[in-house]
């Protein structure tokens, strides 16, 4: 294994891939190798020592893309050093301990991902932007997004700090000696335990919330 670091994002107006990009920036500027893709054009990560993963919030759920994302490579995901961001609250009146809560959620339907950090950040609002889907909640009558106007809640004060957080521990992980693997372990071509695969796909069969 490398000892790159890999910054996954999904996104769908580009807040999120800006928000990635400082991230892998500031990751950079600590000394750490760093490549930053979109999740859809990752077709293997085995060998990325530690992966931050981030993806915008719409409706409780990550998008799709994030999720396929999971799926696909869980096993590998399961057995690095993970750290985790997401985009959201675009409304004033959405409180941050109310979202905090919906990412809480949903992260504890993939508990086998075990990420060290995890945070929200606000997101940007643009609704001259808006395209499929997002067009049609906001014409919705009950809609509060109504007379939302353009705004952009992202702290990048706060985003810069969390990413150093973030290098911090990923220097602390490279630093410290790596335990050998008991020889009756049974390990995977990717190099993640097979008792850790068997929890990964258990957690597949489990019913999950949309």
């Amino acid at each position: 294994m490398k000892g790159r670091i890999l910054v996954a994002y999904a996104t769908r107006y580009g807040t999120t891939r800006e928000i990635a990009a400082v991230v892998a920036a500031t990751l950079r500027e600590r000394g750490l190798e760093v490549d930053c893709r979109a999740m859809r054009d990752l077709s293997e990560i085995d060998d990325y020592r530690g992966i931050v993963l981030g993806a915008p919030f719409y409706y409780g759920r990550w998008p799709r893309e994030a999720r396929g994302f999971l799926d696909r490579f869980g096993p590998v995901l399961a057995h690095r050093d993970v750290a985790v961001f997401a985009t959201g609250r675009i409304e004033p009146s959405r409180t941050e301990p109310g979202s905090r809560s919906q990412l809480d959620a949903l992260l504890e339907r993939y508990r086998w991902l075990n990420p060290f950090t995890a945070t929200l950040f606000g997101g940007r609002w643009d609704p001259d932007r808006l395209r499929g889907i997002d067009r049609w909640m906001r014409r919705l009558p009950g809609s509060p997004l109504h007379r939302l106007p353009a705004t952009d809640f992202r702290d990048w004060d706060a985003i810069g700090a969390w990413a150093n957080h973030v290098a911090t521990a990923f220097h602390a992980a490279a630093a410290q000696p790596k335990p050998a693997v008991p020889e009756p372990t049974r390990v995977s071509r990717t190099g993640a335990t097979l008792a850790s695969i068997r929890n990964y796909l258990s957690d597949q069969q489990l019913p999950r919330r949309s």
